[in-house]
C-alpha cells in the first residue's frame, strides 16, 4: 500500500461521506461545535474531512464498505 495515496480518508473505516467533496470522520465521538444553533443536536459534530486527507489514524475499511468509486457507505 502506498502510504500517501491509499491511506486516505475516503478509504478509511471511519469515513462517512456527507457530499461529493467532504465527509465526516467517525474515529472519535462528536466534538462540541459551539452554540450557534438553539437546537441541542447542532452543538455536536464529527470533524469534516476531505476525501484525500490523512490524519495518521487510518484504518483500512472492509472491502464491503468501499464502493467501486472508492467512497465508503
Amino acid at each position: 500500500m502506498n502510504e500517501y495515496s491509499d491511506a486516505c480518508c475516503v478509504r478509511c473505516a471511519y469515513f462517512r461521506p456527507s457530499d461529493a467533496l467532504t465527509g465526516l470522520c467517525h474515529r472519535y465521538p462528536p466534538l462540541f461545535a459551539g452554540d450557534s444553533s438553539p437546537r441541542e443536536a447542532h452543538h455536536w459534530r464529527h470533524p469534516v474531512v476531505g476525501p484525500h486527507g490523512w490524519c495518521g489514524e487510518y484504518r483500512s475499511a472492509p472491502a464491503s464498505q468501499i464502493s467501486s468509486s472508492g467512497v465508503t457507505s
